[in-house]
């Protein structure tokens, strides 16, 4: 019986320490997953860029303009898919540039690629230009705080 009674203790301790930390460390978990998948969305573009460069290179200086000029061609064994989490999808920008682009709804990861992107802690709101601008820096985000859509943007060369 004493076995049984300091088991059931246990495991309401566990229990109470879990409910505890969900409470008291929720907001580090979201913030975690969104730096998490504003890495993967940078890392994406890369993949993306190095692939239109390589492209480019092998095409007398013209970038792709599709992405199965990409894929079907090896530059890409598959076109990279933002989290699900995220929502959006890459684009090319144009056959004259190396920009790729996505259209994303999480203002929390369109934040944390801001912070990324101007080596700002984790977690902090940077300033968020209302558009896509590669003049300062290769990557970032930009849109209205007030808008759906936010534009994730990386410029390879």
């Amino acid at each position: 019986m004493f076995t049984l009674i300091i088991t059931i203790i246990a495991i309401a301790l566990v229990a109470a320490l879990a409910v505890a930390s969900l409470y008291y460390g929720g907001s580090a978990f979201t913030q975690g997953t969104a730096k998490a998948e504003a890495s993967a969305l940078v890392a994406q573009a890369q993949q993306i860029s190095a692939a239109n460069d390589l492209f480019a290179n092998d095409n007398a200086g013209s970038f792709a303009t599709a992405t199965t000029d990409l894929t079907s061609n090896g530059y890409l064994s598959a076109w990279p898919q933002i989290p699900a989490s995220v929502g959006g999808i890459w684009a090319l920008t144009s056959a004259t540039e190396d920009q790729e682009t996505a259209t994303i709804t999480n203002i929390a990861v369109c934040n944390e690629v801001n912070a990324e992107a101007q080596g700002t802690a984790s977690g902090t709101t940077p300033a968020m230009p209302a558009t896509v601008s590669s003049a300062t820096t290769q990557f970032g985000c930009a849109g209205t705080t007030s808008g759906t859509s936010f534009t994730v943007f990386y410029s390879g060369s």
